[in-house]
């Protein structure tokens, strides 16, 4: 049952564009909580993603999403140097950019 709730998504949003000038990144989509908000139209493979994250905030309990994934962020950083590669070091980014292109992906998660 938990699988199949969906996060709120906020498409054409400014937050993404706000967040991009402090982040390592640039910022199409972001998730937090239970809403995800994006800088334009979501494509199918971006709510995969989204919804990827979406589950990880439930099975960590809301609370332990970001302090994990700061967690991630600050090892990988630390790996690196680089906030960039850090962020694609994080655990819940890579299960999600390896599996945001399976369509059944969080039907056999």
């Amino acid at each position: 049952m938990l699988k199949s709730l969906k996060p709120f998504f906020i498409e054409n949003s400014r937050i993404p564009v706000w967040l991009s000038k402090i982040a390592p990144i640039e910022i199409g989509a972001i998730n937090i909580s239970i809403f995800v908000w994006s800088r334009g139209e979501m494509s199918e493979t971006t709510k995969r993603h989204e919804c990827i994250h979406f589950q990880q905030w439930i099975e960590c309990f809301f609370i332990g999403f970001p302090v994990l994934y700061g967690w991630y962020w600050l090892k990988g950083y630390l790996r690196h140097g680089d906030g960039r590669k850090a962020y694609y070091d994080i655990a819940f980014e890579k299960e999600a950019y390896d599996c945001q292109d399976e369509e059944d992906y969080l039907e056999k998660r």
